[in-house]
């Protein structure tokens, strides 16, 4: 049940930045949502967007897969086999979460970049209508003004305990069922 809830978990924004240029968020499947104040409208450079490989939370798509199916095989069937299976599969699903998250937290600077403004006067422009608009402020020299930073949300981390958790639970209860002979049954194969 929990990596089905994770499953869900993982469309939710794990990383968020915002900056001069409006907010935006990813998904574990590298989904880039970008709100904008269109600063960047003029501009002859604007930032470059931010293109985040999704291929990870794929193969954590597959592997919640086989643990729900191999957890209602052990359930319906006793079969130790299928709760070896699934507490194997489950443990493959927390690190991948892990590889997920590590790889967004890489990608950071870009998605805090992507927010930014480009570096000819068309954003300075805009800068300057927004803040005539009263929309916005213009960036004085002297004058204090917060910067917003990019990171990972709440989902990412709370994904992560909910993938750990499953893992651990699955591992003890297969333990406990027989994993040790499975296991001994696959290292005659190695």
């Amino acid at each position: 049940m929990g990596n089905s809830i994770l499953f869900f978990m993982m469309f939710q924004p794990w990383l968020k930045a915002s900056g001069w240029d409006g907010k935006g968020t990813v998904n574990a499947f590298g989904q880039f949502t970008h709100t904008t104040s269109h600063l960047n409208l003029w501009s002859q450079a604007a930032p470059p967007g931010v293109k985040i490989s999704g291929g990870w939370a794929i193969f954590i798509s597959v592997a919640i897969f086989v643990v729900v199916v191999g957890a209602i095989q052990a359930i319906t069937n006793r079969s130790d086999l299928a709760g070896g299976v699934t507490a194997v599969a489950s443990v493959v699903v927390a690190i991948l979460v892990l590889v997920v998250i590590l790889n967004l937290d890489t990608n950071l600077p870009k998605v805090q970049a992507a927010m930014g403004i480009g570096n000819d006067w068309g954003p300075q422009v805009g800068l300057a209508i927004s803040a005539l608009r009263g929309t916005g402020s213009y960036p004085w020299p002297g004058k204090n003004v917060p910067l917003s930073t990019a990171g990972l949300t709440s989902w990412a981390f709370s994904s992560a305990g909910v993938a750990f958790g499953c893992a651990a639970l699955a591992v003890i209860t297969a333990w406990r069922n027989g994993l040790r002979e499975i296991l001994a049954f696959i290292g005659k194969f190695l």
